[in-house]
């Protein structure tokens, strides 16, 4: 081998690419030198094509095998990743129809049954605690006009706007709910007689400055409410709701559009 060739083969092994190189028996001695130089490896064979062909023929199947590997590794990550969106779908819209389950669909706000075990509860944590809350009933007055004069799909309109309104002015930390018909109740949290007085005040306030319209006219509406405070003669939810129903009824055949407040020792002495 000439030295110019020597030389063109001293630059490419300086290179970081990788060459395959075949030559007969007279120059092993020189690649035995330049492997001690340039740290490579290499094999004489007898048949070097063949040799290269089995090689070749290994390089390129093991290509085919990675390559599929990638691929069914890329699939597998896709399939993780649906499995895992779908699985937070699924606990996300489960949340969302337990939730749904406890709403009024047509207010939105707690329904009946939600709002008893509610109550059940803050009255266990009162108790051990000896905190304060009350339980206020609101009944929107006339409301059977409503549905007769304007009609149903208008009454609607009313009940959504009312809960919306006490939705606005109640804390989130209180509990409203549709109790039934056009009756509503709230269950004020860590809150004694003043406070919730004051916000049914503020609840009737925003409803009286709410106009509501029909083909026909304008009209207004108010409501009447009856709560109680807790105290440790409840002994349960359906006697505390019972003693503010019952002040609401007070509310009611006193005028209406007014505030009554009974506690459990009122319901005694009638």
């Amino acid at each position: 081998m000439k030295d110019c060739k020597i030389d063109k083969l001293q630059k490419l092994l300086k290179t970081d690419n990788f060459f395959l190189f075949i030559s007969d028996t007279c120059h092993d001695k020189l690649f035995l030198e330049l492997s001690y130089e340039y740290h490579f490896g290499f094999t004489l064979k007898s048949d070097p094509i063949s040799e290269i062909n089995i090689r070749f023929n290994t390089l390129v199947k093991h290509r085919a095998l990675t390559i599929e590997l990638e691929k069914k590794r890329s699939e597998l990550e896709d399939t993780v990743f649906e499995l895992a969106f779908a699985s937070t779908n699924v606990l996300e819209q489960n949340e969302f129809l337990e939730q749904m389950a406890r709403k009024d669909g047509l207010t939105m706000l707690y329904n009946h049954s939600y709002f008893k075990d509610k109550l059940k509860d803050e009255m266990t944590r009162s108790e051990r605690y000896n905190n304060s809350f009350t339980v206020a009933i609101l009944d929107l007055d006339f409301f059977k006009k409503v549905n007769d004069q304007y009609g149903h799909v208008k009454g609607d309109e009313v009940l959504k706007e009312f809960a919306n309104i006490i939705k606005e002015i109640i804390r989130n930390t209180d509990t409203a709910a549709r109790y039934g018909g056009e009756e509503f109740a709230i269950l004020f949290a860590e809150t004694d007689m003043e406070s919730s007085i004051n916000v049914i005040d503020r609840i009737r306030e925003k409803l009286s400055n709410t106009v509501f319209e029909s083909d026909s006219d304008c009209f207004k509406i108010t409501f009447s409410a009856g709560i109680t405070p807790y105290n440790k003669n409840y002994k349960d939810a359906e006697f505390m709701v019972d003693v503010a129903d019952k002040a609401l009824y007070v509310s009611k055949t006193e005028g209406r559009n007014r505030t009554t407040i009974y506690t459990a020792e009122d319901i005694d002495n009638l």
